[in-house]
């Protein structure tokens, strides 16, 4: 195809379209921030642009699951050209916006020029790639960036396939076409995205068949044979086999991880046609939020809307050209339709027993091929109606200048709205837009019928309704699903990370229920936004390929194993949910359930009979500023070995006070002596502030004789959350002792560090290093390692359990006599150096996720590494000194390079045949 000076216009517009309507990105004062993008595509991408400053790829982040090969899971898209680019040369926030939009744009250039292929007008073709670019499929899925990028390779692999078929029909370039092929098989495989990479090389195969047979022309296809059909087939399985050896060197590492993941497990049914599209959801061709509206116009598996002229050309399509070839994409279409119904449809669950696809869900996503096909009909339908009326005349020069600059006025004002109006104001207005476009679409194609326009005039107002008629449609998702922020929003650092320790960090974090707010989010680092202020999360966001063991033990892990995975840092988002939205089952919770809760304390649970003189409690209560001095709010009953009971009162003012204490003068109570502060915020405030909590001491001895306790608990007078006991100390001055309660109760010990309007979090005292030396170990299977992990009390200290060591040479000593050393000197995402000293053989444990290509040297000697405690690794120790080095080099990784490079090689080859 020779790009004439029309086409050039075109291409601009496809690419300015996207570049206007989200001017605020383009520019850099906003960037998209709706939902996975800032959870989960950010956080990664921003992995990716640290490496890459660092001149590396992100193999392994150690701030997900305990560690995890980011590389291979594929959604980072490390080796996809355009992230490789953008995310060196701009800050991760913004190369993600960037890249979105020009997937955006790179999608409809790639649909104009697939019905270029196959002979449309430019016009023609314009609306097809606005359609497909710029239409409700697209739009909605714009917070899925990878998604974007393997999708908008739909067209272009299917017009480089035609380009291939043309050049080897007239014995020219077909070697040339080929290369490309497999070059953008490659590049979609690199996007980052399976699902559709199996719908794009599905369609590519399709098509390879039926070319030779619907979609040539009608003089050719009588001379269609066999060896045709075959060598379009075989040349197109070729391409796509040269293209996936191109890409080896990143499916071969996702491949591993598939095998260690959740997707490697048979997937059930329910997981199977989880978000199939509803059969009433069809109506949005027509009206696309009649039945989309809220709070589906939040859930973006569900638009595929396109226009309404559009869908009215698509008919007309079928009514004005019916050959093979139309009638081929109107097939394609429907049976796309069909199966994003997915379950709603009795022949979906038969696909179930289809290896490889039955591991996708969302079989909504098959509206992407139904986009496509409707977007070609509807150039279709369009270059037919153009057939039938008048070629421009040159007085019509002025009326066309006229159209275009209403329309662009028109749309201008929409883009303007769009930033300006609420979901509600569009909401509403489509509840009448779709009669008015109907009805001015069913004007526009009646007046070809007595040739009242030229061509020029009727692809203007066709083009001109349609970019306003999606104008509208995109405005409502502007604060939905392509919701922005500023830049210094999304780097904005939240307090609770400020109130962490940042002089270690070798800790994890963990936010206990979900939030509701946008805010909330931010606060309590919400799934994988930890990386965003380089902390390290427990559980972390991977929907596609969670390792299927890390996320067993985060699932299932007791309290003990949280101090195990080095969970330091629990975060409970308090902010309430939007207006008019229930409250959650939790909300009432107003801590985390590790520590010493209003439910373990009241409760009746024994302790081992313990030497007690003094009792010391840290407490606050909350909302009690108007209470008077004295009050009681709670008190805590001893149980002794008599049966007797000791009861102690907790009394405002006196042992216990309002933890919002400075926030106001006149507090009718007073403020005990002593006290613990931690930085604090309220909105009502205005400012940052110190929170208090407060400790009591209430001697217990009777004749200076300690009591021997058997039990403690508590209950508060106050509604729920308006006491809180945080520690319970039991003292025993006659020998020096102190024992935790909550250590007795095998609790964490927690303490509140950080508390506002939005979210409070606690510091897990009993938080395991990151490396530790242990001297006993026992070789058990994985099934008996989750349980006994699972036991209270359970010696994560003192004994590893190994899942496959040999069971020659295994230690069973006695516990360390205390002098044992574990000094991280070096850590790194691939690469963790430690120094040790212990005095008698043992096992260093390392709490980071045990992962195939992970190799260790003891002195510069090579150890096995050990699956240890179900997820970590472990190394066999002999005594003395030692520096232990643990590095990260994938076995898969090197072999998909090796057959990248042969793929290489033989491209090169084919290109020096093809040159000469």
């Amino acid at each position: 195809m020779n790009l004439s000076r029309l086409d050039a216009v075109v291409l601009i517009f496809l690419v300015l379209w996207r570049l206007l309507f989200y001017w605020p990105v383009t520019l850099g004062q906003r960037v998209f921030s709706e939902g996975d993008l800032l959870w989960l595509f950010l956080p990664i991408r921003t992995e990716l642009s640290r490496a890459l400053a660092e001149g590396r790829l992100p193999l392994w982040t150690p701030a997900l699951q305990a560690g995890f090969p980011l590389f291979a899971e594929g959604e980072a898209a490390a080796l996809y050209p355009i992230n490789l680019l953008f995310h060196r040369l701009f800050p991760a926030h913004l190369a993600l916006s960037y890249t979105i939009l020009f997937n955006l744009a790179w999608a409809a250039i790639g649909m104009y020029w697939f019905c270029r292929t196959f002979g449309l007008r430019s016009t023609s073709a314009l609306l097809a790639g606005f359609v497909f670019g710029a239409g409700g499929f697209m739009t909605a899925h714009i917070m899925h960036a990878p998604h974007v990028a393997v999708a908008s390779w739909l067209p272009w692999l299917l017009a480089i396939q035609q380009k291939y078929f043309q050049a080897r029909q007239e014995h020219r370039r077909s070697l040339l076409w080929f290369l490309v092929m497999a070059g953008a098989v490659t590049l979609q495989l690199l996007g980052g995205f399976p699902q559709f990479v199996m719908f794009n090389i599905a369609a590519l195969c399709l098509f390879a068949l039926v070319t030779p047979i619907f979609l040539r022309p009608a003089s050719d296809r009588f001379k269609v044979s066999y060896r045709v059909i075959l060598e379009a087939v075989l040349g197109t399985i070729s391409a796509t086999v040269l293209g996936i050896g191109l890409a080896a060197v990143q499916l071969l590492p996702t491949v591993e991880l598939i095998g260690l993941s959740i997707r490697g497990q048979d997937m059930p049914k329910a997981f199977f046609t989880s978000y199939s599209l509803e059969p009433a959801a069809l109506t949005q061709f027509f009206s696309p939020f009649a039945y989309l509206g809220m709070p589906q116009a939040s859930n973006m598996e569900y638009f595929a809307y396109f226009g309404m002229l559009p869908l009215l050309l698509l008919f007309l399509a079928l009514w004005l050209r019916r050959n093979a070839s139309t009638w081929f994409f109107a097939v394609f279409g429907a049976v796309a339709l069909l199966l994003a119904l997915g379950g709603n449809m009795p022949f979906y669950e038969w696909l179930y027993n289809v290896p490889l696809f039955n591991r996708f869900r969302v079989p909504a996503r098959f509206l992407l091929l139904f986009t496509f096909a409707a977007a070609f009909l509807a150039a279709v339908g369009l270059e037919e109606l153009q057939k039938r009326v008048r070629d421009s005349v040159r007085h019509d020069a002025g009326r066309i200048v006229a159209l275009i600059v209403g329309f662009t006025f028109l749309t201008a004002g929409m883009i303007y709205l769009a930033y300006e109006q609420p979901i509600e104001f569009w909401l509403e207005i489509w509840q009448r837009l779709p009669v008015g476009l109907f009805l001015v679409s069913i004007a526009l194609i009646a007046a070809t019928r007595w040739q009242w326009m030229t061509r020029a005039t009727l692809a203007t107002l066709a083009i001109g309704l349609t970019v306003g008629d999606v104008a509208a449609f995109s405005a409502t998702f502007m604060t939905t699903l392509n919701r922005t922020s500023t830049p210094a929003e999304m780097l904005q650092v939240p307090r609770t990370v400020q109130a962490m320790d940042n002089r270690e960090t070798l800790y994890r974090v963990f936010e206990t229920k979900p939030p509701m707010t946008e805010a909330a989010i931010r606060a309590v680092l919400f799934r994988n936004t930890p990386i965003l202020h380089d902390k390290q999360g427990v559980s972390g966001y991977l929907p596609s390929l969670a390792m299927q063991r890390n996320q067993k033990y985060i699932d299932e892990m007791s309290l003990g194993m949280r101090n195990l995975i080095g969970m330091r840092y629990y975060l409970l988002p308090l902010e309430m949910p939007p207006f008019g939205e229930p409250l959650p089952p939790w909300w009432d919770e107003f801590e985390p359930d590790g520590g010493l809760t209003p439910e373990a304390l009241s409760a009746q649970h024994p302790i081992p009979p313990t030497r007690v003189t003094q009792i010391e409690i840290t407490s606050y209560t909350d909302q009690t500023l108007d209470l008077p001095n004295g009050q009681l709010v709670g008190e805590i009953t001893l149980t002794v070995e008599t049966g007797q009971t000791i009861t102690l009162p907790i009394r405002l003012g006196i042992e216990t006070a309002d933890w919002a204490y400075d926030t106001m003068a006149g507090v009718k109570h007073t403020k005990p002596q002593p006290q613990l502060s931690f930085p604090a915020y309220l909105k009502s405030i205005g400012h940052a502030f110190e929170g208090h909590k407060y400790i009591a001491r209430y001697p217990v001895a009777t004749n200076s004789a300690p009591l021997v306790v058997t039990s403690v608990r508590a209950r508060s007078f106050l509604p729920v959350g308006g006491l809180n006991i945080e520690r319970v100390w039991l003292i025993d001055d006659t020998i020096g002792q102190t024992r935790s309660l909550a250590q007795l109760w095998c609790r964490n010990d927690l303490a509140l560090v950080f508390r506002s309007h939005t979210a409070a979090m606690w510091e897990n005292r009993d938080v395991l290093p990151r490396v530790f030396i242990v001297h006993r170990a026992e070789i058990v299977n994985d099934d008996q390692a989750l349980e006994r992990l699972k036991t209270p009390c359970f010696p994560y200290d003192q004994l590893v359990l190994l899942s496959d060591a040999p069971t020659s040479g295994l230690i069973q000593t006695e516990a360390s006599s205390g002098n044992d050393q574990a000094t991280v000197v070096e850590y790194k995402p691939e690469r963790v150096v430690i120094n040790v000293k212990t005095e008698r053989a043992g096992y260093l444990v390392l709490t980071d996720s045990w992962y195939p290509g992970w190799v260790a040297w003891i002195d510069g000697q090579e150890t096995p590494i050990y699956r240890a405690d179900y997820i970590f690794r472990a190394v066999l120790l002999p005594a003395g000194q030692h520096t232990v080095v643990f590095e990260y080099h994938p076995t898969s990784l090197l072999w998909g390079a090796v057959i990248s490079g042969m793929s290489v090689v033989l491209c090169v080859a084919l290109v020096i045949k093809w040159s000469r």
